[in-house]
């Protein structure tokens, strides 16, 4: 795992001062995103532990979980499959430690119903609220983006729409879309892809973050994914 570098105490100070404009549960959340696409596990595992080392009820704690957990596997379209398992490793090895052995965490957990079950949509549906939310984040853009993906491959396209948006992206029961966006642009900011970037932060404008809160995104995930010498 490249987790090169440890996280200090005045690490995750300076994460809290350069993203202030985000609410304590999404700051966390960002910085998860982003020490997971960069493969940092320490990081997420870091992040992890603290929010819910600041959350007092089991109810609030379960909750962060199904945040983190969901935040991290709509990622998959971002950063991969790899670096999700990678990442759910280290949430769940930390959410059992704060278990501190009574389970009561995993018990809640195991009660969580699965959300993409063939059951809950058929294909048409999943394609059609992918669609919408696909729409959403590109805008007037969103007809021209979509050729340009079948222009590259159809199939591309239709797994963007059906799968990505649809079934991973347009979710949600325990993350908003206005949160996934900002949990994107997290993803992205160590892939080195501007173009993507750029079209993840004028989504989440659309979603309804404010610019305050993009730029505390991509601050606080700069920050995550800074190499500090051995």
């Amino acid at each position: 795992m490249d987790d090169c570098g440890a996280v200090s105490r005045e690490d995750l100070e300076r994460w809290d001062a350069e993203a202030q404009d985000l609410d304590a549960a999404t700051r966390s959340l960002v910085a998860i995103s982003a020490g997971a696409s960069a493969n940092r596990p320490r990081s997420v595992s870091l992040a992890v532990q603290r929010h819910l080392g600041e959350l007092h009820q089991l109810s609030d704690k379960v909750h962060f979980i199904r945040q983190t957990r969901e935040a991290l596997l709509k990622m998959t379209s971002i950063m991969g499959t790899p670096k999700v398992i990678n990442a759910l490793s280290e949430v769940s090895r930390i959410t059992a430690e704060s278990d501190s052995g009574s389970g009561a965490i995993a018990a809640e957990l195991s009660r969580t119903p699965l959300l993409r079950t063939p059951g809950n949509y058929t294909h048409e549906q999943m394609r059609l609220r992918g669609k919408e939310l696909f729409d959403a984040v590109y805008g007037k853009h969103a007809n021209r983006v979509e050729h340009r993906l079948r222009e590259l491959y159809p199939e591309l396209a239709e797994v963007i729409m059906v799968d990505s948006y649809g079934r991973l992206l347009s979710e949600s029961a325990y993350l908003c879309v206005r949160d996934t966006e900002l949990c994107a642009i997290a993803s992205l900011v160590p892939q080195n892809v501007p173009i993507q970037l750029k079209s993840h932060c004028i989504g989440a404008s659309r979603l309804g973050a404010t610019d305050a809160m993009i730029q505390a995104a991509l601050r606080l995930a700069k920050l995550v994914c800074t190499r500090r010498p051995l």
